[in-house]
């Protein structure tokens, strides 16, 4: 389970989740990935754990290159927290949507449509103080 901790009322630090390689990784594979990742949309939402409402429902969220000396980029989902969002104490369980449009065309290449729900592995426990 990953956790990330902030209090109640503050909007610092934001939530960054950092993308990382399923062990499948080769060379056109993250070729595509990092061509198809620049027209995606990412959205954060986030549920109540006691109650199961939503506190936040898709919000606009970013996806940061992290930038490095190295041939293998790297990203990280980022979301700025709203004062509503932190306006009050409790779990809650949070998780980033990955929309790929589709709509890069390139011969040879089928790039990937469709929604990435992240965290996959473990659940995104966001505590507030």
């Amino acid at each position: 389970m990953q956790y990330h901790y902030i209090n109640q009322f503050s909007m610092n630090p934001p939530l960054r989740i950092e993308l990382i390689n399923d062990g499948k990784y080769d060379f056109m594979k993250a070729y595509e990935f990092n061509n198809a990742i620049q027209d995606a949309d990412v959205t954060f939402s986030m549920r109540n754990v006691i109650d199961g409402k939503l506190k936040v429902s898709k919000a606009t969220a970013n996806i940061v290159l992290v930038d490095q000396n190295s041939c293998d980029e790297r990203y990280i989902l980022e979301y700025k927290w709203k004062k509503r969002d932190v306006n009050e104490k409790g779990q809650f369980i949070g998780r980033f949507e990955i929309t790929f449009n589709g709509d890069i065309k390139e011969e040879g290449i089928e790039y990937p449509k469709g929604n990435l729900i992240v965290p996959i592995v473990e659940e995104l426990t966001i505590m507030i103080k």
